[in-house]
């Protein structure tokens, strides 16, 4: 594979490397889940806007949805910024159980 092919679908070049500081080989696809929480979790505005680039928002709405690595507070940010009812997401389930 090319250098500029490898800077495209490496994590570590499109984003903050320190993200991924965990991690030796990620693929962009393969891995796209573990991606794009990390870059919703913790990167910063560069970084959003790169996932942006990289990955349709239907895509980050299905995984804000379904991951329970997102950090409850980033779900919520995400919730209200893509208009998603908190109760279609995975992490912040056990906030909406109505209590007994």
């Amino acid at each position: 594979m090319d250098r500029d092919k490898t800077s495209l679908t490496n994590p570590k070049t499109l984003f903050n490397p320190v993200l991924f500081w965990d991690a030796d080989e990620i693929d962009m696809e393969r891995h796209a889940d573990y991606v794009i929480a990390r870059v919703l979790n913790y990167g910063d505005e560069k970084d959003l806007k790169a996932l942006r680039r990289y990955y349709p928002d239907e895509r980050l709405i299905a995984v804000i949805k379904k991951a329970r690595a997102i950090m409850p507070i980033t779900a919520r940010f995400w919730a209200v910024y893509f208009h998603i009812h908190a109760e279609e997401i995975a992490c912040l389930k056990r906030f909406c159980q109505k209590k007994q």
